[in-house]
């Protein structure tokens, strides 16, 4: 949803992924450029480049390789919630990218409608699949071995 709502609202998109199998995906949702980083030197040549960098990782990862893509001054905001809740970084990278670093949860009740309410006239729409209660258990192991794609519905007549 982060690519189509930035493409929406005119931004130029390139995208960060460890699966190689979400490429496809990743352009059709409008991103210019989906970059596979199946190790750390496949950041270098968009070092500086990028005037904002949203991640959703959801695990610990070397935070400051990812910051030096960020132009001096741009914005870095984890979104994504490792196990514990804590990122570390390197604070001396950090100091020299000039990177500025925040973190955010998901917005308030009158936030979250108005983000409705823009992808709906805006035909933002996520890509979902639906399941039964019984294939919680199941929808989590893809989501914990990176095979989800994308966002699981359970349907609440199954409960």
């Amino acid at each position: 949803m982060a690519i189509k709502i930035a493409v929406s609202k005119g931004a130029e998109v390139y995208a960060f992924t460890t699966s190689p199998d979400k490429v496809k995906d990743i352009l059709a949702f409008g991103a210019k450029e989906a970059i596979v980083v199946n190790d750390l030197s496949k950041l270098a040549d968009y070092r500086g480049q990028m005037d904002y960098l949203l991640s959703t990782i959801p695990y610990e990862y070397d935070v400051a390789a990812y910051a030096s893509v960020v132009k001096p001054y741009g914005t870095f905001t984890q979104v994504g919630m490792p196990n514990g809740f804590e990122v570390n970084i390197n604070a001396l990278s950090l100091a020299f990218s000039r990177v500025n670093f925040n973190a955010s949860l998901i917005g308030g009740i009158k936030e979250t409608q108005e983000m409705v309410d823009y992808c709906a006239t805006h035909k933002v729409l996520p890509k979902i699949q639906k399941i039964k209660a019984m294939q919680i258990n199941d929808a989590w192991e893809r989501v914990v071995n990176k095979e989800a794609r994308y966002r699981y519905v359970i349907d609440a007549s199954t409960f």
